[in-house]
């Protein structure tokens, strides 16, 4: 049997979950808590079961805890190489649909690194030192190359967790009491929304008429500046999409200068302060679904406490998507992990050195 305090610590977790969860949807705390309680779960499972494993009596406890077992076994053994097809097989669907791009093609320049990867932790393994090298090299050799398995080891922790995170975001449900909704620009086609632009207006347009039929009707801002490429603004080729779908033009405001999310926010923000006359209020911004986590992060950092709603992205592009976010999500706090990165490498090393 466990620990009673190990009991105790599965619900605690769940309340944790649900606590950071309803503070904040849009960051990683919320996936960490609940991991934690799903890997409380599986601990709690194994160490009931174990016992039961020796005893010749019974035999189910045996297969529930192979079967427990089976799917961690597969992902460490095939893990890697199952992502590398996948991963595959979507580059060459994204560049079939998609114009040719370094953007379009990261989950095949992933793929490729994945195998490099491979091929490096093959050689590690085979190639023998030269004698020579004296025992003492040999050893600060090999900890540094365990050193980089861990780091490698906790990365690929870091990113389940962000995916996690992305999809947690993906239950916000906002009330309808709302007075704004910020909708994010992403690009013109010949200076008109393209359909990925314009499903987040499409999505901006249904919350606001599902609240305008019981409630007040919000104001939608609609954010975006002009590129270097594009004839006109992104915002106003949104309101022209917008009124063209039964929106009056009495309920928009334009917000035409941002060039970045983190700009959408800002702006936006100083538009609502200005419009309420710095009266509370209370706004949502809209953007595409693998994009929620990260503009959530951004309006937190403004000032902003709000919940976001997604619009949905073609599920073959979502794997291009995410990778394009999570090294966005890391360049934005690349100060913070350089210095996790540096100090957890050290300490993996001197551990490692020590044993």
């Amino acid at each position: 049997m466990p620990p009673l305090w190990f009991v105790f610590m599965t619900p605690l977790f769940f309340v944790l979950f649900i606590f950071s969860y309803r503070i904040n949807k849009m960051s990683l705390m919320p996936s960490f808590m609940l991991s934690l309680f799903f890997l409380s779960i599986v601990v709690s499972i194994i160490n009931y079961l174990y016992p039961y494993v020796f005893d010749g009596g019974n035999l189910a406890p045996r297969i529930l805890l192979i079967l427990i077992l089976i799917p961690f076994a597969l992902i460490a053994q095939l893990g890697v190489y199952a992502l590398i097809v996948l991963l595959l097989i979507n580059a060459r669907t994204v560049l079939k649909r998609e114009r040719k791009s370094l953007a379009n093609g990261l989950t095949f320049i992933l793929a490729l690194c994945l195998v490099f990867y491979l091929i490096m932790t093959h050689l590690v393994e085979v190639i023998e030192l030269p004698a020579q090298i004296s025992i003492l090299i040999r050893s600060q050799i090999s900890t540094l190359i365990r050193s980089v398995y861990l780091l490698i080891f906790s990365c690929f922790i870091h990113v389940t967790h962000y995916i996690m995170a992305m999809i947690l975001c993906q239950f916000s449900r906002p009330k309808l009491n709302q007075q704004y909704i910020i909708v994010h620009g992403s690009g013109l086609n010949d200076g008109n929304v393209t359909p990925l632009l314009a499903c987040r207006v499409d999505k901006a347009i249904k919350f606001y008429n599902k609240q305008k039929a019981v409630n007040k009707a919000p104001k939608i801002i609609l954010s975006g500046g002009q590129g270097s490429d594009e004839s006109r603004t992104e915002a106003e080729a949104m309101m022209e999409y917008a009124c063209s779908k039964g929106v009056p033009r009495d309920d928009i405001i334009l917000e035409a200068k941002s060039e970045t999310t983190l700009q959408n926010m800002i702006f936006s923000k100083d538009i609502m302060d200005k419009h309420s006359e710095n009266n509370p209020y209370n706004c949502i911004f809209v953007t595409s679904n693998y994009h929620l986590l990260r503009t959530g992060m951004y309006a937190r950092s403004v000032g902003l406490n709000i919940d976001g709603i997604g619009s949905k992205t073609a599920l073959y592009y979502l794997p291009n998507a995410f990778i394009r976010e999570y090294i966005a999500y890391v360049v934005m706090y690349k100060k913070r992990y350089i210095i996790l990165i540096s100090i957890a490498f050290l300490l993996a090393f001197t551990i490692l050195q020590g044993r």
